[in-house]
């Protein structure tokens, strides 16, 4: 069995497109990534404003969203399907998309999970 790993990717809504970012993201793009194999689930959040952004030396984030993937199997075979389903039409990159300043990484677990 392949180990897990999450992919974290941060993005914006191109702008004046936020609610056709937000509807496309959720019926559209999670749905379609999770049907490629090696795609296991989709959590998306919302930046959460706080105080300490704005103290002296604070800063504020630059991506409103956040996504975390879970995924399992080799990472590069993975994004290979993903990059493959986008040419084929199967993935479909919606044009809300800040797509030049989107982010995304790949983690794996270190350790154990820790809880107070």
């Amino acid at each position: 069995m392949s180990d897990k790993f999450i992919q974290v990717v941060l993005s914006n809504p191109a702008p004046g497109k936020e609610s056709e970012f937000n509807d496309w993201y959720d019926n559209v793009h999670i749905p379609e990534l999770l049907a490629v194999p090696g795609m296991l689930s989709a959590k998306r959040f919302d930046l959460l404003d706080a105080e300490i952004y704005h103290v002296p030396g604070g800063y504020v984030p630059e991506h409103r969203y956040l996504t975390i993937y879970e995924m399992e199997g080799d990472v590069n075979a993975i994004m290979g399907k993903v990059v493959d389903s986008v040419a084929r039409g199967e993935l479909h990159m919606g044009d809300s998309l800040d797509l030049p300043s989107s982010r995304m990484s790949f983690w794996t677990q270190r350790g154990n999970e820790s809880h107070a």
